[in-house]
């Protein structure tokens, strides 16, 4: 069942993307995107609305980069396995 969510305007494109990774991975097929752009143009939105939609279908993990991250390599695997202990 997939929860009741106001669809957001002008996104179908984006929405179709992330919504076939969710479905690939449903079928055992691993992927990833990259949801970039400037401050303040909907990627936060359009990961909220996905991550409402998939949660009745899949685990979901968020981690936030940062800039001081950025020389480290491997810093979002990391905050996804400190969570696991």
């Amino acid at each position: 069942m997939v929860p009741d969510i106001t669809p957001l305007r002008g996104r179908r494109g984006e929405l179709a993307e992330l919504e076939a990774l969710v479905s690939r991975a449903r079928g055992d097929r691993s992927g990833a995107l990259v949801v970039s752009g400037e401050a303040g143009v909907g990627k936060t939105a359009l990961l909220d609305h996905l991550t409402a939609r998939a949660a009745a279908h899949v685990r979901t993990e968020r981690i936030v980069a940062s800039q001081a991250e950025m020389e480290l390599a491997y810093a979002g695997l990391q905050q996804l396995c400190a969570r696991a202990r």
